[in-house]
């Protein structure tokens, strides 16, 4: 999934920007992301699953870890939450006019 900062920078062409802007902009994108991918989460799990992911977001542990191991059991999962992630970034690249 592109969702490293490094990915980011480079898929939304923040190169040129300053650090302070970057990071700006960094920051609403991953919270964005974030959402995008509760979204397709909900649509496509369990409600025991979902509990698991409430229960590691509130206590700040690795939610990627977590969103792979459940995306393993679900057909089709991992698929939807990268068409869905490439999607949104397409859109802000867009939106950003870079």
């Amino acid at each position: 999934m592109l969702h490293n900062k490094n990915q980011l920078i480079e898929a939304l062409n923040l190169e040129k920007l300053s650090e302070s802007d970057r990071e700006e902009i960094l920051a609403k994108v991953d919270k964005r992301l974030e959402e995008v991918l509760a979204a397709v989460l909900v649509a496509n799990i369990s409600d025991e699953e979902a509990k698991k992911i409430h229960d590691v977001m509130k206590e700040k542990g690795d939610l990627e870890e977590v969103v792979a191991q459940i995306a393993s059991r679900v057909p089709g999962l991992s698929v939807k939450i990268e068409q869905a992630i490439t999607r949104e970034i397409l859109i802000i690249k867009t939106a950003l006019g870079l």
